[in-house]
């Protein structure tokens, strides 16, 4: 049976009022605090009727009530009013972003103002970089049978690893395969430097011991390459609140935000659905997420998806606030990155 209008505004004065104080909430409160026109008696029987709908429920013998999953699902969906940023949120946003070139910087800065301006742990799946272009791939020696790769792919993300060569390297050896590769992979889809490419490469070569061996480093460097990035911030707002006082729920919760694999699952996830994402409680359906909420949205280049970000909190979320601050960072990256490629 829907609510009627009454019912609608207890719960949504319930609702703010959990969320600003993290105490249940009780009928007398409401009837001070939001002047809705009715008695305590008259709202204590609404919220019961409430409990009863399972829209409120009221944890252990307190007399106040909390809102249920049911409860902020309806309050998301139907009665909230997503506040619209202030003048200094935008002046935040605007500089953290647009203070950068590389990618990887603004994506540093975008979790990072992500948080801030939350106040929850920020997450970020940035673009994968199979889809860019190389820009640079060189080997630094390192000693006698090590060296560095270093990858750089636009727009703007670097990666490095080590590799162990099959024997020592001189230095102008190293010099040749660098020259051979600026030759070969610049401005070549990092996704197209698979088998095929590679076995294309190995016929071009005249001096074969040593471009066999630049090819096998190649291999070896690009194979440990982490094709998606995971950037987090802000957990220590996440541990400051309430909910996480037990112990027991924050190491579940840590080693959930600790896996990279399982914290780009959740965000793709997320991506299946179009639009702004609101997940509550028991809808994430990760061991250790239980007992948060995912507000969930994606960026895009050149109208395509090409990463997501989103704010992890408790279910007791400031999601008017919170909404606003993803939206507004997501349309964000999405304008700069158009803005960058045009330029």
């Amino acid at each position: 049976m829907p609510l009627d209008e009454r019912k609608r505004r207890i719960l949504k004065a319930v609702t703010h009022d959990y969320i600003s104080t993290a105490e249940p909430v009780g009928s007398r409160t409401i009837a001070r605090r939001y002047g809705l026109g009715v008695s305590p008696a008259t709202i204590r029987n609404e919220m019961a009727d409430l409990e009863e709908d399972g829209y409120l429920e009221q944890p252990h013998t307190s007399a106040g009530r909390i809102p249920s999953e049911k409860g902020y699902r309806f309050f998301v969906d139907t009665l909230m009013n997503p506040q619209e940023l202030s003048e200094e949120d935008v002046r935040q946003i605007h500089t953290a972003l647009y203070g950068h070139r590389q990618m990887e910087d603004i994506v540093h800065e975008s979790v990072r103002v992500l948080s801030l301006l939350s106040q929850y742990t920020s997450v970020i799946v940035a673009p994968s970089i199979t889809h860019g272009t190389i820009r640079c791939l060189q080997l630094i020696p390192l000693d006698e049978l090590n060296v560095l790769l270093v990858l750089v792919v636009d727009p703007g993300f670097t990666q490095s690893r080590i590799v162990e060569t099959s024997r020592p390297l001189r230095s102008q050896e190293i010099a040749r395969m660098n020259y051979f590769f600026e030759q070969r992979l610049s401005g070549i889809m990092l996704a197209e430097v698979g088998s095929s490419l590679v076995g294309e490469m190995r016929e071009e070569v005249t001096d074969e011991a040593l471009m066999s061996e630049a090819l096998n480093l190649l291999a070896k460097g690009l194979k440990s390459i982490k094709k998606e990035q995971v950037f987090l911030d802000g957990t220590i707002h996440l541990l400051s609140q309430p909910e996480f006082r037990d112990l027991s729920k924050v190491k579940v919760l840590l080693n959930v935000l600790d896996d990279e694999r399982v914290l780009w699952r959740i965000l793709n996830e997320a991506l299946g659905r179009s639009g702004m994402q609101v997940i509550i409680g028991s809808e994430n359906l990760h061991e250790g997420f239980q007992d948060c909420s995912l507000v969930t949205a994606s960026y895009e280049l050149d109208g395509q998806v090409i990463g997501s970000i989103g704010v992890i909190g408790p279910t007791r979320m400031d999601y008017e606030r919170v909404v606003s601050v993803v939206e507004g960072i997501a349309y964000s990256l999405s304008a700069l990155l158009s803005d960058s490629r045009r330029h």
